[in-house]
């Protein structure tokens, strides 16, 4: 006998009149209304880096898929195809260490145009064997299609790690230390300097161009923080710190209390900003595409923590703010007091890129 399904009619999407009203996280959360993220198999859905499947005694597979379009999220005069190789696969694993998994698996969507060549294609793949090789992930397979216009690039990564260990955004708790791994606008400062079109030969420019084709990845870090026992949240810097910090806020139902002279300006950031009359901390709060790592930790643990990240990395985490009791929001604070950082991070509907 089979059950019957009765579908509303009441849907979640009105009130709503355009994609640019609506946002990227806004069409997100009324998707999640519709079809939910949870089933009677255990399984977690929408709403977090990956979705989570019970795969086995106290083991989960993590799966996450992202897609990037050309003159969306990348320009071929812009970057070498051996950079898009690298940075399309990139961004997807990013997803899988948001939540301390390992990536495993690979399988790789792409629509190409008819005035690519062979050569270029060669090239796109050998920057994607340079990170599969590097993290030892193996592309599984996917589909190609020829495209009428811009290239097209989705992956779909499957990654593993123990249940009880998945660090979600919805584990902040009041008393946590909030931290970062990277260096937040970089990669915004990299595309800014793409888009102005100013000469950008020197060395400074050329590393932040750099970190906007080849963002550093944390995956074995990430994969340190779930073990240690004192991490409670996380999520990668994809859309910006501003963005992505009130992602756990919403989740966990807390306020994070960040100090705005306590985030990160790497030198090289700096010294770019002075020389073009542009505001770093406005870089590093509120421009994507770093993929560092944001994460909470218990009071108690931080110090010890960061000796032992030191101990194995040979660098340090920074330590950027507080999580407390109160509404679900982010909070920016100097001497005391809180303040206003300007620009929000990046939305698809919403952001001109």
């Amino acid at each position: 006998m089979h059950e019957t399904i009765i579908v509303s009619d009441k849907s979640p999407f009105k009130g709503f009149d355009s994609l640019s009203e609506l946002g990227e996280f806004g069409f997100i959360d009324q998707v999640a209304a519709l079809f939910g993220t949870e089933n009677n198999y255990g399984e977690t859905g929408i709403g977090d880096d990956c979705a989570v499947l019970p795969y086995g005694e106290g083991t989960s597979l993590l799966v996450t898929t992202d897609m990037l379009i050309e003159d969306r999220h990348f320009r071929r005069e812009w970057i070498s195809p051996e950079d898009l190789g690298y940075k399309s696969l990139a961004v997807n694993l990013s997803d899988i260490s948001a939540m301390g998994g390992k990536p495993l698996y690979a399988f790789l969507s792409i629509g190409l145009s008819d005035d690519l060549s062979v050569s270029w294609i060669e090239k796109f793949f050998r920057g994607t064997q340079e990170l599969t090789q590097l993290h030892d992930v193996q592309l599984m397979g996917g589909d190609t299609t020829k495209s009428p216009g811009p290239v097209v690039i989705n992956y779909t990564i499957i990654g593993v790690m123990q249940t009880d260990s998945i660090l979600w955004r919805s584990g902040a708790k009041p008393g946590d230390h909030i931290a970062v791994l990277g260096n937040p606008g970089e990669s915004g400062a990299g595309l800014k300097l793409l888009l102005d079109g100013a000469p950008a030969d020197g060395e400074d420019e050329q590393k932040l161009i750099s970190a906007h084709h080849r963002p550093q990845l944390y995956v074995e870090e990430a994969q340190f923080l779930a073990s240690f026992g004192g991490v409670n949240s996380m999520i990668d810097l994809s859309d910006g710190i501003e963005s992505d910090a009130r992602h756990i806020a919403q989740k966990s139902g807390i306020t994070l209390q960040m100090k705005v002279d306590q985030i990160p300006i790497s030198p090289t950031l700096q010294r770019v900003c002075d020389t073009r009359s542009w505001d770093p901390l406005e870089l590093a709060v509120a421009s994507g595409e770093d993929y560092g790592l944001l994460f909470t930790a218990g009071g108690e643990k931080i110090d010890h923590l960061q000796q032992e990240f030191h101990q194995k990395f040979g660098y340090s985490f920074i330590t950027i703010g507080e999580v407390t009791e109160g509404p679900a929001e982010l909070q920016w604070m100097k001497n005391g007091e809180m303040v206003d950082v300007g620009k929000k991070g990046f939305d698809h509907f919403k952001s001109e890129k």
